[in-house]
């Protein structure tokens, strides 16, 4: 039996990311146990990172279509009577049934992709109506962004309870490197949605910028890898996966931070950027738009090449309040998601 009064589960992962850092962050700021559905990581790699106790259900090194309906099941079945504070991150995890004296939210990252870009298939016509049977039973919702809170709107007719946004460790980073000339990075994951292959098809032919040609580095990994390499100038260079060490070194390096995923829930990374003090060249679509003040903290633009090459060159050429782009990180630091949480769940 436990001593701890919350859990929190998650439906899982195969690679960390932004939904790891807001499950781990979630049992630190309630003093709760944590459960995960599937997991490429280790069991100690979990336990080192969380401050209680650590469930994990399956151990795998992929995910896919049967895994998932199999992870529901599991979700299902789950036994968790002993808490009286339930927090559900990932759709699977939409499938804990509630126990009358519990107390239960959800934290949406963003509805299920079938029910955002429905394509008219019966499976994904399924997976959107389950889906929105499942979260209409849930007692409390707490979106990640406001476009997601708008999405909670659309896609199951209720207003969240609260929007609170997913920690970023903005002390982390720092502002008083030394800027390489005509550095420009982004981060993220090389697949359709993050429009890597735009940014590749901007760098192209770009022409000098204050009297050398500007250089692209990527940094992550993905399906699109071979293809970018295959096609990539020879200012753009894939890093592929960094340490966190390297990773923060390009961008506390970089000149500006690119950032052009398609309608993102949310973006840590331009987050990141910001708390670097590098200015962000974002596309001008939700959430993205929401983090980024034109002309201030970065420049907004449209998602085709030729506006992607106007703000790159305005980012490279303009002079930044680099203290002011960061002072803007730190409403989305660790400490205002440990509080925006535990008031959102323990009024």
């Amino acid at each position: 039996m436990t001593e701890c009064d919350a859990v929190v589960v998650h439906d899982g992962t195969i690679h960390p990311g932004g939904a790891v850092d807001v499950v781990l962050e979630a049992a630190r700021a309630l003093d709760s146990d944590l459960v995960i559905g599937v997991s490429g990581m280790s069991k100690s790699w979990w336990v080192k990172r969380a401050p209680n106790d650590v469930r994990v259900l399956k151990f795998v090194n992929k995910r896919s279509t049967l895994r998932d309906a199999l992870l529901a099941r599991k979700m299902l079945k789950l036994d968790l009577t002993e808490y009286n504070l339930v927090l559900t991150s990932g759709p699977a995890a939409k499938f804990y049934q509630t126990y009358d004296d519990q107390t239960r939210y959800h934290y949406l990252h963003h509805p299920p992709l079938p029910s955002l870009w429905f394509d008219g298939r019966l499976f994904s016509y399924l997976v959107k109506t389950v889906d929105r049977i499942e979260t209409w039973a849930i007692e409390g919702v707490i979106c990640n962004s406001e476009l997601t809170a708008q999405r909670c709107v659309t896609q199951y007719g209720r207003e969240p309870d609260a929007v609170v946004n997913p920690p970023v460790d903005v002390e982390c980073f720092r502002t008083d490197r030394e800027r390489e000339r005509g550095s420009v990075v982004m981060v993220g994951r090389l697949e359709m949605r993050k429009r890597v292959e735009l940014a590749v098809d901007a760098f192209d032919d770009i022409g000098e910028v204050n009297g050398q040609i500007p250089q692209l580095h990527l940094l992550g990994d993905g399906p699109l890898r071979r293809t970018i390499e295959s096609r990539a100038p020879e200012n753009v260079h894939v890093h592929g996966f960094v340490s966190d060490d390297e990773l923060m070194r390009r961008v506390e390096t970089a000149e500006a931070g690119l950032f052009l995923a398609k309608r993102e829930d949310f973006g840590i990374t331009p987050i990141e950027y910001r708390a670097a003090g590098t200015t962000v060249v974002g596309v001008d679509e939700p959430n993205t738009s929401n983090q980024i003040i034109d002309n201030k903290t970065g420049t907004l633009i449209h998602p085709d090449v030729s506006s992607v090459k106007t703000g790159i060159r305005r980012a490279l050429t303009s002079d930044w309040d680099r203290d002011r782009i960061r002072e803007a990180s730190t409403a989305y630091g660790v400490a205002a998601f440990r509080t925006g949480l535990v008031d959102a769940v323990r009024p």
